[in-house]
């Protein structure tokens, strides 16, 4: 492979969409990407939740949420209610949104045991650490 530049920006995107890639081969059997496991993974975990509180757990703009979440509630996997305030719009799984996700855990299980695998403990963990680093530097 070819070493264009030592750029962190640059091998760190590379890294993400090797990832990605890997997941969403995972994750295709039950019609998802990695992207919208995530959230759907985040909606499960603050069982209700709005936009701007996805938006500060999975560190994404409002346009990338709102593309990513369009077909997750046109799917009906995702709902939204009116929330206390009219201009809030309070998310959470659907019964089908909670069935999909159990099926989906199970292939993201299998891809992350691939990834721990070939990238073995101490790496895998090391990874884990500069990432949340990396997050850190969003001040």
């Amino acid at each position: 492979m070819i070493d264009v530049e030592n750029c962190i920006n640059l091998e760190l995107r590379k890294a993400n969409r090797v990832l990605s890639q890997l997941y969403d081969g995972y994750l295709q059997e039950c019609g998802l990407k990695t992207s919208q496991f995530s959230i759907l993974r985040a909606v499960r975990f603050l069982k209700q939740t709005t936009n701007s509180e996805l938006q500060e757990v999975l560190i994404l703009d409002q346009t990338t949420l709102s593309r990513a979440l369009k077909p997750l509630l046109r799917e009906g996997l995702i709902q939204a209610c009116p929330g206390v305030d009219k201009r809030q719009k309070m998310l959470s799984l659907t019964n089908k949104g909670r069935a999909i996700y159990k099926e989906a855990l199970l292939q993201w299980e299998k891809a992350q045991a691939y990834v721990s695998k070939n990238l073995g403990e101490e790496l895998k963990e090391n990874l884990l650490k500069v990432s949340r680093s990396v997050v850190e530097l969003k001040a």
